[in-house]
């Protein structure tokens, strides 16, 4: 089997850069025939996903973090060839895709899973909307998409300067730090065409997988190959309010509370209300949408692992 390996070589800071050496030793005692790539910049792992398909490969293995996964995701979507095999390898930030599954930490074993698991297909969400400078723009996503303080939050969390943290903690204090800024978007949620919500809101989270910002199990209902997305509304609310509730947030407790509801959909929506900016994210990533239209996929990927 020829495999090609995108690997973003600045995910995971000093310890990603160790864990790499092990991982391509692995890699290579399991996949002689490979070809490896490197990202320099946002947006080349989907460029380098097309062009390792076009070359022939038959597995794409991603190496990296939640944004480097989303982004390989993208580019087999829009592959000549989106049925190609898909893998990946976490050692980034957050690594909120890889939480959906159990997999062996330790390289050689990870890389041996890889090698001997089965093909499943699972789900993957197609956003389009309108940039912001009013094109028409498209991406696709395998974990979480969303609205509100959580796009302010990936954007501190990615951006440059010097970290005081890493992984988890990273997420939190930013967490922390954002939520005290923000003041709610207003914003109607649209589900499968009909209004389920209309007004202020901390988070919307359209997910396919079940966790984000570092370990928060945001969406504990979410499967991966229902051919559904499910969709989390925080309510807008007081700072200190929020700060409640995203202490519970990794243990799963927040559900029940009466400002957050749950819904479950095929097409969903989310657009400003009147001219407001809405701060969006996927996987990880910045999004410089004005507005949202996610749609399933159901059963578009082809996953490894």
């Amino acid at each position: 089997m020829k495999i090609g390996i995108i690997r973003n070589p600045v995910s995971g800071g000093r310890s990603g850069r160790a864990r790499w050496r092990d991982i391509s030793t692995a890699l290579a005692a399991r996949f002689p025939q490979r070809e490896l790539r490197e990202t320099a910049s946002a947006g080349d792992a989907a460029r380098l996903a097309i062009e390792l398909v076009e070359a022939g490969c038959e597995l794409i293995i991603a190496v990296g973090g939640d944004g480097t996964i989303g982004d390989v995701v993208d580019g087999l979507m829009r592959s000549a060839r989106p049925d190609t095999v898909f893998s990946f390898i976490p050692t980034g930030t957050g690594c909120d895709f890889a939480r959906n599954f159990t997999l062996p930490h330790a390289p050689d074993a990870l890389v041996r899973h890889i090698a001997e698991a089965p093909v499943r297909r699972i789900d993957v969400a197609r956003v389009t909307g309108s940039s912001s400078g009013g094109q028409d723009a498209l991406r696709h996503f395998a974990n979480i998409a969303s609205v509100g303080v959580s796009g302010r939050i990936v954007e501190a969390v990615n951006g440059r300067g010097r970290r005081v943290a890493n992984g988890s903690l990273r997420f939190l204090l930013c967490s922390v730090r954002e939520i005290l800024r923000y003041r709610p978007e207003v914003v109607r949620v649209v589900v499968d065409g009909e209004e389920i919500f209309h007004g202020p809101v901390t988070v919307v989270a359209v997910a396919n997988g079940r966790w984000f910002g570092g370990g928060m199990h945001v969406v504990p209902f979410a499967d991966l190959a229902d051919g559904l997305l499910d969709i989390g509304i925080l309510r807008g609310t007081g700072k200190f309010g929020v700060l409640g509730i995203l202490a519970r947030l990794y243990s799963a407790s927040h559900v029940g509370h009466p400002l957050i509801s749950f819904h479950r959909g095929s097409v969903i929506e989310i657009r400003p209300v009147a001219d407001q900016h809405l701060s969006i994210e996927a996987d990880g990533e910045t999004l410089a949408f004005d507005r949202l239209r996610v749609e399933v996929m159901p059963a578009a990927l082809s996953l490894k692992i």
